[in-house]
């Protein structure tokens, strides 16, 4: 009895030869609202009275904007509308190289790769100082390639890369798994 019990836990226990199905990997995709995002929580708290801004876009061709929205995606702006301060960030689902075709053009309008301190990415882009001089653009803007998706943020308040993590990781923290 006891050798009849063995080969039926064996048996058992050997799966019949089957193997685990294997377990399906986790996906991220941009939010649905900008009222569910992390950003405005990560906004400085001097920005007193920030808020999510409805903003009716109207992005030109050719435009990273138009890109990111005709991909599907999504652009929110938080901050101090009177102000004209704050950031805007801009989520995508990277599912046909939409990062990967714009790195050129970012090249031309002095963005370049680096790493920012405290985030997490398959890749970054950032603007040089020197381009916002030239260019004489005020805000702090990044393109960061994570988790399947193009990331998109640009901050008036952002002057160095060393002020973004807080920023740059609520964007990320908001996608959807």
């Amino acid at each position: 009895m006891k050798w009849a019990l063995s080969v039926l836990v064996l048996a058992l226990l050997s799966g019949c030869g089957s193997t685990p199905a294997p377990l399906s990997s986790i996906s991220y995709k941009p939010p649905l609202d900008c009222n569910e995002t992390n950003v405005l929580a990560a906004l400085p708290s001097e920005l007193t009275n920030a808020m999510y801004i409805p903003t009716q876009w109207q992005p030109a061709d050719g435009t990273d904007l138009k890109v990111i929205l005709d991909g599907g995606g999504i652009a929110c702006t938080y901050g101090v509308q009177q102000a004209e301060i704050g950031a805007t960030v801009s989520w995508v689902e990277d599912t046909s190289g939409l990062f990967e075709s714009r790195i050129a053009a970012w090249k031309g309008q002095g963005f370049e790769e680096t790493s920012l301190p405290g985030v997490t990415a398959d890749r970054i882009f950032v603007i040089t100082t020197a381009a916002m001089n030239a260019r004489e653009i005020h805000s702090w803007n990044a393109n960061i390639l994570v988790k399947g998706n193009w990331i998109q943020v640009s901050a008036s308040y952002i002057y160095k890369n060393s002020e973004a993590t807080q920023l740059v990781n609520a964007a990320i923290s908001s996608l959807r798994s």
